[in-house]
């Protein structure tokens, strides 16, 4: 693992370790609050849609599609990096969620709502798949729009969850911060493999 990646990684797994400290005691209540009624004028039927660009099944069914494409493409590894990160991404947020056992602000079937809070399982899947395709573009020097769309993704399907209620920014946050650790773990095997 190249020196970038070690301090990403190791960052990011501190960040977390960091955030989640912050949960569990509590102390995340005040910023949380703080976002929710900054974004809460905006809740409406419009992001009960967007929200869904983050549900599993998209989630997975585009990770595929994205496997595909870089097929066709003859990037084998990057590939099956993608469906990998993203189900990976998702098993662990699922794993870690029963681990801190917190409560939702509210649950809502409807919203794919029903598990526990923290981290956030559409903000993780998001920034596993908008992200990874959004970075293997940038690195590959594709379009900076592309790249700008993915990673805009990233941001309405994370603060959906918020500004719908069924999350809280700190589960957002915690969401982001497993995806990064997972997509820098995937750089390095590729890097890895690619030697």
């Amino acid at each position: 693992m190249d020196r970038q990646a070690r301090l990403l990684l190791i960052a990011g797994t501190l960040a977390y370790a960091l955030v989640s400290v912050i949960v569990v005691l509590g102390a995340a209540a005040p910023m949380d609050s703080f976002v929710y009624e900054l974004v809460a004028p905006l809740a409406g039927s419009t992001f009960a849609y967007i929200t869904e660009l983050g549900s599993v099944r998209v989630l997975i069914g585009l990770s595929f599609v994205g496997m595909l494409f870089w097929l066709w493409r003859g990037q084998r590894a990057e590939a099956f990096r993608l469906p990998i990160v993203v189900i990976g991404t998702l098993v662990l947020t699922q794993l870690l969620k029963l681990v801190y056992g917190i409560e939702r602000p509210l649950i809502d079937a409807a919203l794919d709502a029903t598990t526990y809070s923290f981290p956030s399982g559409h903000a993780s899947g998001s920034l596993a798949l908008y992200g990874l395709i959004a970075f293997s573009l940038y690195r590959s020097q594709r379009s900076l729009i592309l790249v700008s769309l993915m990673m805009l993704f990233v941001v309405i399907v994370s603060f959906s969850r918020v500004i719908l209620n069924v999350h809280y920014f700190s589960d957002v946050l915690g969401g982001w911060l497993v995806a990064l650790v997972v997509i820098v773990i995937s750089e390095w095997w590729i890097r890895r493999k690619e030697t």
